[in-house]
């Protein structure tokens, strides 16, 4: 049934800083989990997403819309975050998509070549038409 999961952040953000730490919003939907990121892709992901996606990832037939429209920079650590993710996902059966990403975190998937690796759709619809079509 579709509902939220919760927002789970690394660690409480400083005051004036909400958008620094990466958050993720998890709800379920008919047939795949809708993840919505926050804030900076960087190495506070590796807590966020160790303790809620790599889980989802792991089991078997899971189907995770990552949706990346709020989160406007990525740094390294983020991009290896990312990768893992992924690698769980695959080697588990499951399947992650990327939807709606933003200029910058487009331009470094393609500077880096992981557009090639990471499977990208430039809006939630096309994400949910990927996950279940």
């Amino acid at each position: 049934m579709p509902g939220e999961l919760g927002c789970f952040s690394a660690k409480p953000a400083a005051a004036g800083q909400e958008k620094c730490m990466m958050r993720i919003q998890l709800s379920h939907e008919e047939g795949y989990v809708l993840a919505s990121g926050h804030g900076v892709i960087d190495e506070s992901a590796c807590e966020v997403f160790g303790e809620h996606l790599h889980p989802l990832v792991g089991q078997p037939g899971t189907r995770l819309l990552f949706d990346l429209s709020d989160s406007d920079r990525i740094t390294s650590a983020g991009l290896a975050e990312l990768v893992r993710l992924v690698a769980n996902a695959n080697t588990n059966g499951s399947h992650v998509v990327l939807a709606a990403c933003t200029p910058f975190v487009s331009h470094v998937f393609f500077r880096t070549g992981l557009d090639r690796f990471f499977e990208l759709v430039p809006t939630i619809s096309q994400g949910v038409t990927r996950l279940l079509g």
